[in-house]
């Protein structure tokens, strides 16, 4: 909000809103400072949606001049101006937890800022409590999806039926190890002792740091087991079209000097993949590495870069479409970084969307994701139980999203049917044919043609029932190649583009 005329006029930025967004995503995080109610009440819109995912009793509760937290509450943002006039302090206010790389802030704010600034359209944020830990981003034991006042973290967002992709950045900044120590930085020589004009900026660019004895008593990170234990038990079998975003923890390399990907994630994961059973829950979280560091943060998350970018190409190119090295808008390098070799094995074993800073084609750099990756396949393991290799190219990230998009395309539309039309009429068929034709010409199915690339064969079980089996082929991350080969002030270069 920004206040003119003395006080007299008060402007509230929000930009035009679209009825349906591409892609709507959700971040779960940490909210310290003030928190200003009546910003909230002022948008009309935001309010209608949180009614109509369920949360009416709530909002009703919300009243001018009362006392509210906002916690476990899904608040619907168009923009980030509007994420920071309900929570002016997120971004400068300190945090319960401190540790030494991530240092006293919330990441919340920096990664709604984020979202937006690479396209995305609508966010929804939960404010989680500090007090509660790890425990607080993660369903509570006694969770009924009908009943609001059991939710709690994840599953607020869990009843949000248009949702598609969810981010946890305060959970990863509490999974970073408190006296994880930074890389060793260079001793200068000391100068020479002389006087020097006041005005003179003596300052060597070197931040100060805490020694880890100055730290009092964190509680420890999670083993990652337990993190994606808490995180897939209710997402698998409640929202089986969601992905979730989150960022591999941080272990310290003594042969490197250097924080490094911990170790015992990369076991753990391997772990998940010698067991078909548990393994094919994974294929709803896309991993991520490295962290970002930057002039304006020590450490942070790039859950709101790949998540904004995500709803951007939805947007453009359709939900079934990369949005690998495309430029991501920040100021932030990769932390730690990793060379090529690191990059290309993280990319196959085990699967992780690695993030690097490479040269583009103006000669410029630029940050963008080496390649959208799964541990396992986006499809359920009963199909693909002999030739692992053959399913390789559905280890992709965008599959997985297409896949989610089309659950909730076709419970909508069945939703829609079971209301408006009889079982025997021929039209839900014309409908899906007509969804399908849709999405084959806009390329998210491949064949020669639209008869190649889905089948629908309807049946009768039993009286009064209709059913629908749905077969399609999407088409691969890559559907075809450009290739760019230019002589730039007497340099050749080439680039390639995904078609």
């Amino acid at each position: 909000m920004e206040l003119l005329a003395g006080a007299r006029i008060a402007l509230t930025p929000r930009p035009v809103e679209r009825r349906i967004a591409a892609l709507e995503a959700a971040m779960l995080g940490h909210c310290p400072g003030r928190v200003r109610l009546e910003r909230l009440l002022q948008l009309p819109a935001a309010l209608a949606d949180m009614r109509a995912v369920g949360y009416g009793q709530a909002v009703d509760a919300l009243s001018p001049g009362a006392s509210s937290e906002l916690y476990n509450l899904p608040i619907p943002l168009q923009s980030s101006a509007e994420f920071h006039d309900i929570f002016p302090d997120a971004l400068t206010a300190t945090t319960e937890y401190v540790s030494l790389l991530a240092g006293n802030k919330a990441w919340l704010g920096l990664a709604v800022d984020d979202f937006f600034a690479n396209g995305g359209e609508k966010l929804w944020v939960v404010r989680i409590p500090e007090s509660a830990g790890q425990a607080g981003f993660l369903p509570a034991d006694a969770t009924q999806l009908h009943d609001i006042t059991t939710l709690q973290g994840l599953a607020c967002v869990l009843v949000i039926p248009a949702l598609g992709v969810v981010g946890f950045p305060d959970l990863e900044r509490l999974q970073i190890p408190p006296r994880l120590p930074d890389i060793p930085r260079v001793r200068l020589e000391n100068f020479e002792p002389q006087f020097l004009p006041c005005t003179q900026n003596t300052e060597d660019d070197h931040r100060e740091r805490r020694y880890s004895s100055e730290l009092s008593d964190m509680p420890p990170p999670w083993q990652l087991p337990q993190v994606l234990r808490g995180m897939l038990q209710y997402v698998s079998s409640h929202r089986p079209d969601l992905q979730c975003l989150f960022t591999l923890p941080l272990a310290y390399s003594g042969e490197l000097d250097s924080p490094v990907l911990d170790p015992a994630a990369l076991s753990a994961l391997s772990g998940y993949q010698q067991l078909p059973d548990r393994a094919q829950a994974l294929r709803h979280v896309q991993f991520l590495f490295p962290y970002l560091r930057g002039p304006r943060f020590a450490l942070h998350t790039p859950v709101g870069l790949i998540a904004g970018q995500q709803a951007a190409v939805a947007r453009r190119d359709g939900p079934w479409r990369s949005m690998a090295a495309k430029p991501l808008n920040t100021d932030a390098l990769p932390y730690p970084r990793l060379s090529i070799a690191q990059t290309l094995g993280l990319r196959d074993k085990p699967g992780i969307s690695v993030l690097n800073y490479r040269n583009s084609f103006s000669g410029g750099a630029q940050l963008s994701l080496d390649d959208e990756r799964l541990v396992v396949p986006a499809l359920p393991v009963a199909d693909y139980p002999i030739d692992r290799q053959r399913y390789d190219g559905f280890r992709s990230a965008e599959v997985m999203r297409f896949l989610g998009f089309l659950r909730r395309q076709l419970q909508a539309l069945g939703e829609q049917l079971i209301f408006n039309l009889d079982y025997r009429d021929p039209r839900p068929r014309l409908l899906l044919e007509q969804f399908f034709r849709r999405l084959y010409s806009q390329g998210a199915l491949r064949g020669a043609s639209a008869e190649q690339a889905f089948s629908i064969r309807e049946s009768t079980p039993q009286e009064g029932a209709m059913l629908y089996e749905i077969m399609l082929a999407p088409a691969f991350p890559i559907d075809k190649l450009f290739l760019t080969f230019a002589n730039l002030n007497g340099e050749w270069r080439s680039e390639v583009v995904d078609g």
